[in-house]
């Protein structure tokens, strides 16, 4: 960037302004960086698999600002001998919030006709506290991560968390950038400070990762280090400290080569941001450190990757929102799909970058018209706005929904887990072995008991059917996650967060096996037989065979046909968005799973033990349905709400179905059908 030469000429009377202003000189290679940053992020998001690790993009990004806005704070406050916060969040209002507020709103307007009322409240709740820069608290605060939560994948906002880490890091940093560099002289002073606080934040987020996961990823204490890391190459630049010509080309390479790996190599399931994330946030800076002059910085100088880098704000803004409104409307991300996702999100990227973004930016007004014109007007009505909907949502309004259909789609798609009865538990509570609250009919001794996961808690439905017809009392207590594998010592390769629990519980149900004359299980066949492999099936081989030995009866339930593409949310979305047509779309072909082919089998070992399967009633021939009688009996792709369960059971007893002859043997009082 060349100097004017008057500008040239008023700088010379000044060496330390001039040292200062060709500390902020632009670098195409930075939007270079900017443009590795957003396509990593971009084709992540369409498809994990493309680019397991390309959620880092993000970690880039805070690198790249902390060490722009350390900068230019520290060539403000050089320049002035004071910190001027005003001008400094005037700046960042004018930067940030234009396109912002454009995205906000066209995400809000679209919402509106596709989003059903719980879902469009939700939308513009993180609107709400996007605005005030708390997206991630909110996000922190409310996505649920339990055995069945629903993916996040299609909140259009969740992606403004990042936004909300920068904003609040802004609100601490510049005091601390003004105190080193007011009152710390010593550069060496200056950079241990930040490198200390820099461990520390990097430690915490190590700490906390696996105990405390939602924190750590979304709030600041746990990203702070990855900003401060490009705040620590500021500081280092802004000193006058930098690398030799034959360093900086072993630096840039180091750095090139840290991304690369880290995009490539990790993945979601590894220890970021903690460790993991050391060397992509650590490359990162190298790039920054070692300048454009490099071959790497030459490279993310080419103008193709720098005009994607000038767009990549906005482009972030953008693709999130296309791709959640796409998969909310069920519509499959694939090949074809990802090209138009490409061309839309960089077409709105490009007009709010060049209509939205730039002009506002560089337009000349006054700090006070850009506070109130750009910032305080704009998210008065946007949150008004906000706030009067989730209102006219709670409210019922009739103008915004059919509420009937809603109300009517909604009770037949609860899952099993939503209702009482159900003793089924994340971390086991012996008490469920003792609950009347557990017991069907109520009043009466249990003589059977349902054991197993949720796979066993979702048949609930149909056995408290059998149990009212063949007079049987059922007692059900379940945990997340855990096969009942009777001694089978630790089993290291279930879901961790239930470890403790499943434990507890196998415990507690093999003492309580001599109360019962019937014992019901069941169980994430498949998912068990494919994590444990061979040790899983010669271990549920034992425990049948305790249980065989223990009760007079013992029933194996099936697994269900797995839908992989169903999603229950289809038919309360129908409502909104008829052409769903959600009775169409979840047929699949497949034969009968291997592990229920087996389980069939192991039951015939044994004279009284049985194997239930309810495929009949799901299929015909090949060709499964998660609707059953043209209403929805699936609440996810591997798991029956209780109403369909109901259904099922009760239409298997209209047409005196012959598997239900097992429950009639158990039970006490036969009765005849109405």
């Amino acid at each position: 960037m060349s100097l004017s030469k008057t500008k040239s000429q008023r700088l010379a009377l000044n060496p330390q302004a001039l040292h200062q202003a060709a500390l902020i000189q632009y670098r195409p290679g930075i939007d270079g960086l900017r443009a590795v940053a957003v396509i990593s992020v971009i084709v992540f998001h369409i498809n994990p698999s493309y680019l397991a690790g390309g959620f880092l993009g993000v970690d880039i990004f805070f690198v790249i600002s902390g060490y722009l806005i350390t900068l230019l704070l520290a060539k403000d406050i050089a320049n002035t001998g004071r910190l001027n916060l005003v001008d400094f969040y005037r700046r960042r209002i004018q930067r940030i919030f234009p396109a912002l507020l454009f995205m906000l709103v066209a995400t809000l307007l679209v919402g509106y006709f596709m989003l059903v009322p719980k879902d469009y409240a939700a939308l513009s709740k993180s609107a709400l506290w996007s605005l005030f820069s708390a997206a991630n608290i909110y996000f922190f605060s409310s996505i649920d991560t339990g055995y069945f939560a629903t993916g996040s994948e299609e909140l259009p906002l969740l992606h403004l968390w990042s936004l909300g880490i920068e904003e609040q890091f802004y609100i601490l940093w510049p005091f601390i950038v003004w105190l080193l560099v007011k009152w710390v002289k010593s550069t060496t002073s200056r950079l241990v400070i930040v490198s200390v606080v820099l461990v520390a934040s990097l430690l915490s987020a190590q700490l906390f990762l696996h105990s405390h996961q939602s924190f750590t990823y979304y709030m600041l204490p746990t990203r702070a280090w990855e900003l401060m890391a490009g705040g620590l190459v500021a500081l280092m630049v802004f000193a006058n400290i930098g690398l030799n010509k034959q360093c900086s080309q072993v630096a840039a390479g180091l750095g090139a080569v840290g991304i690369a790996l880290s995009l490539a190599l990790v993945s979601k399931n590894d220890d970021v941001p903690g460790l993991a994330a050391i060397p992509v946030v650590l490359g990162s800076a190298l790039v920054l450190m070692s300048g454009d002059k490099t071959f790497i910085g030459r490279f993310l100088s080419l103008k193709p990757i720098v005009a994607i880098g000038l767009v990549s704000y906005s482009a972030y803004l953008w693709h999130w929102p296309i791709l959640a409104f796409l998969r909310y409307a069920l519509v499959k991300v694939d090949v074809p799909i990802m090209a138009g996702v490409m061309v839309a999100t960089f077409t709105m990227a490009s007009l709010s970058y060049f209509c939205v973004e730039q002009p506002l930016r560089k337009r000349k007004t006054s700090q006070k018209n850009i506070f109130v014109w750009y910032f305080s007007v704009p998210v008065v009505m946007i949150a008004t706005l906000s706030v009067l909907m989730i209102h006219l949502i709670s409210v019922k309004n009739p103008a915004l929904y059919d509420w009937k259909s809603y109300r009517a789609v909604n009770a037949d798609t609860r899952a099993a887990f939503a209702y009482d009865f159900n003793c089924q538990y994340d971390d086991f509570s012996v008490g469920a072995l003792t609950l009347a609250g557990c017991v069907f009919p109520e009043g009466r001794r249990p003589t059977v008991l349902l054991v197993g996961d949720s796979h066993a808690a979702h048949y609930l439905g149909m056995l408290r059917v059998f149990a009212q017809r063949y007079g049987f009392t059922l007692r059900n207590a379940t945990q997340s996650a855990c096969p009942l594998l009777l001694d089978a010592g630790k089993l290291n390769w279930i879901n961790k967060k239930y470890t403790h629990g499943c434990a507890i519980y196998r415990d507690a149900v093999k003492s309580e096996l001599s109360k019962y004359d019937t014992v019901i299980m069941g169980g994430t066949w498949n998912t068990y037989d494919q994590s444990g492999k061979k040790a899983f099936r010669l271990k549920l081989k034992d425990t049948v065979s305790i249980l065989s030995g223990q009760v007079k009866n013992v029933i194996i339930l099936a697994n269900i046909p797995i839908i992989s593409d169903y999603n229950k949310e289809c038919q309360i979305r129908s409502v909104k968005m008829p052409h769903l047509q959600c009775e169409k779309r979840h047929l699949r072909h497949g034969k009968t799973a291997p592990i229920n082919r087996y389980l069939s089998g192991l039951s015939k070992t044994y004279p009284n033990v049985h194997y239930f399967d309810i495929r009949d009633q799901l299929c015909k021939d090949d060709t499964c349905s998660p609707y059953f009688n043209d209403i929805p009996v699936y609440f996810n792709s591997t798991h029956l709400t209780m109403a369909g369960s109901q259904g099922i059971g009760e239409k298997m007893l209209k047409d005196n179905d012959p598997g239900l002859s097992i429950f009639e043997k158990i039970g006490r009082v036969p009765q005849q059908a109405n």
